[in-house]
């Protein structure tokens, strides 16, 4: 299928974040957008839902995703190749702020949580890498959606709202590290191909990730997911953190 819109996927985006950042990729009319969820119901539930606010409502696609099965991801993959042939944008959201259930041994807790922020989001980029290879799009890039508390450099600091003291969260914040991490050594990679790789850290938006909790609206937080995979040149954002959120580096 040939279309003059990029191609955008994003995991995670039947809800929170990753659904407002599809809602604003499509009210643009620029991007044809692949919304992707563990479930194929919930993923068309949520087409249904941007469907109305989209430019063009039929821009959109459902697409079933669970990172943590590598089934799942290789039938999105084929899905995707067999419709499109190609992918320009991959916007890896999917997270998980704590593991289920919480009453559970601290290696199991670890385990859980980078199981689905660390592995899911780098074997979806490993199975899609093919795809955005495939693409002509002037501006490929890989979006890894990660947090102010993976920054080392913030961890400690004396002041700061979002500190281990305020927020502990060992497991959250160095899966969100490794991200990070992981984020600049693609960067590194993949610039002799063209493809810019980038994190964004939307801060703490209230959606039921957080519990309701946060300053800023999840629309808020989307938008720097969006400045994150849309704005400025390729080569310049590639291996840069895109936050509104004060920090001292990585």
């Amino acid at each position: 299928m040939s279309s003059t819109r990029a191609l955008a996927l994003i995991t995670g985006a039947n809800q929170g974040i990753g659904l407002a950042t599809a809602r604003q990729l499509a009210s643009t009319g620029k991007y044809h957008v692949l919304v992707t969820a563990r479930s194929l119901d919930n993923a068309e539930a949520a087409v249904r839902e941007l469907q109305t606010t989209a430019a063009d409502p039929t821009a959109l696609a459902p697409i079933a995703i669970d990172v943590t099965d590598d089934d799942s991801i290789a039938a999105a993959v084929e899905s995707v190749s067999s419709q499109f042939g190609h992918l320009d944008i991959l916007i890896n959201n999917a997270g998980i702020g704590q593991p289920e259930p919480p009453q559970v041994s601290i290696r199991k807790a670890f385990r859980q949580v980078f199981e689905v922020n660390v592995f899911g989001a780098m074997a979806v980029t490993d199975a899609f890498l093919p795809l955005l290879r495939a693409s002509s799009y002037h501006d490929r890039r890989i979006v890894n959606v990660t947090s102010g508390l993976g920054l080392i450099s913030m961890a400690g600091k004396e002041g700061y709202a979002f500190n281990a003291n305020a927020w502990y969260a060992p497991d959250y914040r160095s899966s969100k590290a490794a991200l990070n991490m992981v984020t600049a050594a693609m960067s590194v990679k993949l610039k002799q191909e063209g493809i810019a790789v980038v994190a964004a850290a939307p801060g703490m938006c209230r959606t039921k990730f957080t519990g309701g909790q946060g300053r800023k609206d999840a629309s808020d937080g989307a938008r720097v997911v969006v400045r994150a995979a849309t704005e400025g040149a390729g080569e310049e954002v590639n291996g840069t953190y895109v936050s509104d959120e004060p920090h001292d580096g990585w």
